[in-house]
């Protein structure tokens, strides 16, 4: 029996819509693989730019905090009113305008309210200068001057001349802020004086032999001291000679005896030779240091400078 050409056409009509559908099913999947993984790496792309960005605001933060804690704990400012400091409160900061005590338990407190007048400092200190004293020769009290004065360019003068002139003096005098040669060897020569001995000879000593000391004994933080050298002679009688190694022993600076001879003649002579190290320690000051952030945790690198 023959088939009629039109009785296919259905069945094709119906392999074209099965094979289109196909296609369409396979596109459709494409484009839903293609936006998945775009949607995949963009995830993860902000996730990671999420997560750096994170890492610099707590590190950001961080800096503040220690600024802050800083600030307060110097005394330079009063207390912020919140976790830190605002830029406003930054700005209307101004040392010279408050007292020690609107920053009570800070450095700055208790280097006025104690170490200024502790009476232990004061009974070490050497003499008053002139220019601490008044017309009828009585101490000023450059430490009321300051607390009672409003203007703050006065107050920054009397706080100086509290340092001259209080117990606080004693610092510098027994660990100064720089290297001054001069000023020990005329320290030194007050004592042959207070000695009633004339040195042989007194003057700076070898650099090359003197090194700096790091004392982490005492301390966990690192106190750098540099050394002075100095070379000094005597040839008197022994007892003077004691008196002025006494008088040296009890010294507000700290001399180092490095080598020393002792030679004994007739009528109880002696000569002393000396090489000594005294030590001065600079200004401290605050470092301030830099930190890295990379993306990775991997490469992620901070250090200070």
């Amino acid at each position: 029996m023959a088939v009629n050409k039109e009785d296919t056409l259905p069945a094709e009509k119906k392999r074209f819509k099965i094979s289109k559908a196909k296609q369409d099913m396979l596109t459709i999947v494409a484009l839903t693989s293609v936006v998945v993984g775009a949607a995949v790496v963009l995830s993860v792309h902000f996730s990671k730019y999420i997560s750096f960005y994170g890492k610099v605001i707590d590190a950001k933060n961080d800096t503040l905090q220690d600024y802050t804690d800083t600030i307060k704990n110097i005394g330079v400012c009063k207390s912020p009113s919140g976790k830190v400091y605002t830029t406003k409160e930054i700005e209307d900061c101004n040392p010279n305008s408050i007292s020690s005590s609107d920053v009570p338990g800070t450095l700055r407190y208790n280097i006025i309210e104690n170490m200024a007048a502790n009476a232990d400092l004061e009974s070490v200190a050497r003499d008053s200068q002139s220019v601490c004293m008044n017309e009828l020769g009585e101490k000023i009290d450059f430490k009321e001057l300051y607390e009672n004065e409003t203007d703050t360019d006065q107050r920054a003068y009397y706080l100086g001349m509290m340092k001259m002139c209080s117990s606080l003096r004693v610092i510098p005098d027994a660990l100064p802020a720089q290297k001054n040669t001069e000023a020990l060897l005329a320290s030194l020569n007050k004592i042959f004086i207070v000695s009633n001995l004339s040195p042989e000879s007194l003057s700076p000593g070898d650099s090359s032999s003197s090194s700096s000391i790091d004392d982490e004994e005492e301390t966990d933080e690192s106190v750098q001291m540099e050394t002075i050298p100095v070379t000094l002679s005597i040839e008197d009688e022994s007892a003077k000679a004691m008196e002025f190694l006494g008088n040296l022993e009890k010294s507000i600076r700290v001399f180092d005896i490095l080598t020393a001879s002792v030679e004994w003649s007739g009528d109880n002579q002696i000569t002393f030779q000396a090489q000594a190290n005294a030590y001065y320690a600079e200004n401290a000051g605050i470092n301030e240091g830099t930190k890295t952030i990379n993306a990775s945790d991997k490469k992620s690198t901070g250090g200070s400078q």
